[in-house]
């Protein structure tokens, strides 16, 4: 039997399950209650985990002040009935996912809950949430992006000895600077050249720059202090073997028949990358093919407001983690996490495009172009309006990132947000430069 797109039929047999499930719940606390059943339908659990830079909202955690907050992408209400609770020990990930496509400890309402605050108060912290989306009054059963939190567990950011941050990396100035080949290397895998112009790699600096800071299009909302992370300008190169590179690009990962192993292999072996990937130490690989597909700075801004958010919350470490580890003959994981890897990368990718759109709106960057910006990178050609699209009719992510902005940033003034496509096309002349022998392909048809 030929694999298919998890997501497709997949997703339906778990939402079927899921309202199953809430159906026999509703009868059984309701008492069978009609509107009560109603109620209960109309809304469904949620859980996440997200790191916070935001010294504001760990602050109002603390003085469990009610409102409204920004966490991880969503509009999040705390109540006086939210139940938090702070940790003095960092939160835990591990090797295996469990049903969620969650590495760390499930949370329950019932868990331990530690009130006491630590010492001092965290600069950074992982928040690790329960909450309650409701679903808008569609047959689609679209979820709501706002969440009502019911409770929330504040853990330490500690690096916990993991390969990604244990030194110092390299940057494309040291590298390029050095006498020695301007390649990139890997256990198991060939040399990769490194494209070293230094207007070309400034540039992308200063766009990786410009969203780490807030702009005057958005003054009353700061950002909040992250890194840049380690990147490379790179030529296309070949994988020589599966799960040595990772890629969260929208892509779904690969299921048979529901219940049964999953797999998730972005890039393939013997694939030639196109597309950014992350290097098992953390570092981002932008391979200038990539570049020459987009269209302005906005599109290129989203795809690096993506890879800010992978690294910054640790998700290429985590889909590495999950990717390595090889369950034994009896695993309820199966080999590779199969059960729930597609779980855990259909999470990823929503996480990514929330964070992503966020610290781009914040940067003063159009937000229209980012649903696509993955399909274009790629060479797809999309077809629609931007402004008014048709999301009924996408692929799942697209359609997900569209109307994450439609419900978050209804009232956007995008004659105030930035395109710029005069400075990516004075960008793509460096780049040309650099790479004589690059040359972007004719786009690709893609579906809405």
């Amino acid at each position: 039997m030929p694999l298919v797109h998890f997501p497709v039929f997949g997703r339906a047999h778990l939402v079927g399950r899921i309202l199953c499930r809430a159906a026999v719940l509703a009868l059984l606390v309701c008492g069978g209650l009609p509107q009560c059943i109603a109620a209960k339908l109309r809304q469904h659990n949620i859980a996440g985990v997200y790191l916070t830079h935001d010294s504001q909202v760990l602050q109002s955690l603390a003085r469990r002040t009610p409102g409204t907050y920004w966490i991880d992408g969503y509009q999040m209400a705390i109540s006086n009935q939210t139940q938090i609770c702070w940790h003095d020990a960092p939160l835990q990930f591990g090797p295996i996912l469990d049903r969620d496509g969650q590495s760390i400890p499930r949370l329950k309402t019932t868990s331990p809950c530690e009130s006491a605050l630590p010492g001092s108060l965290m600069r950074s912290a992982w928040l690790q949430y329960l909450g309650v989306q409701k679903y808008i009054s569609d047959y689609r059963l679209t979820s709501k992006m706002n969440v009502v939190a019911s409770r929330v567990d504040v853990w330490r950011n500690e690096n916990n000895g993991n390969q990604m941050q244990a030194a110092p990396r390299q940057t494309w100035r040291t590298l390029c600077a050095s006498a020695s080949p301007h390649r990139l290397r890997y256990p198991n895998e060939d040399p990769i050249n490194v494209v070293c112009d230094a207007r070309v790699n400034s540039y992308v600096e200063n766009v990786f720059s410009s969203l780490l800071k807030p702009s005057a299009a958005t003054p009353d909302a700061p950002i909040a202090k992250q890194e840049m992370p380690s990147f490379y300008v790179v030529k296309p190169f070949e994988v020589r073997h599966n799960y040595d590179f990772e890629a969260i690009d929208g892509s779904a990962a690969i299921c048979g028949l529901p219940d049964t192993a999953c797999t998730y292999k972005r890039p393939p072996a013997h694939s030639i990358v196109h597309q950014i990937v992350y290097a098992p130490d953390g570092t981002v690989l932008i391979p200038d093919t990539a570049l020459a597909h987009l269209k302005n700075e906005a599109e290129f801004a989203a795809l690096l407001s993506y890879s800010l958010a992978a690294t910054d919350q640790q998700l290429v470490e985590r889909l590495f983690r999950a990717q390595h580890f090889v369950g034994g003959r009896w695993s309820s994981s199966g080999h590779r996490n199969g059960y729930w890897i597609w779980q855990l990368i259909w999470n990823l990718n929503e996480q990514v495009l929330r964070l992503g759109i966020r610290q781009m709106y914040l940067a003063g960057y159009d937000i229209h172009y980012a649903p696509f910006a993955w399909a274009v990178e790629q060479g797809k050609n999309v077809k629609g309006s931007l402004i008014v699209p048709d999301y009924r009719h996408m692929p799942p992510f697209p359609a997900y990132a569209f109307r994450y902005i439609s419900q978050l940033y209804p009232n956007v003034d995008y004659s105030k947000l930035k395109r710029g496509r005069a400075e990516y096309q004075q960008f793509l002349k460096e780049l040309y430069k650099a790479d004589p022998t690059l040359k972007p392909s004719k786009p690709q048809a893609t579906k809405q």
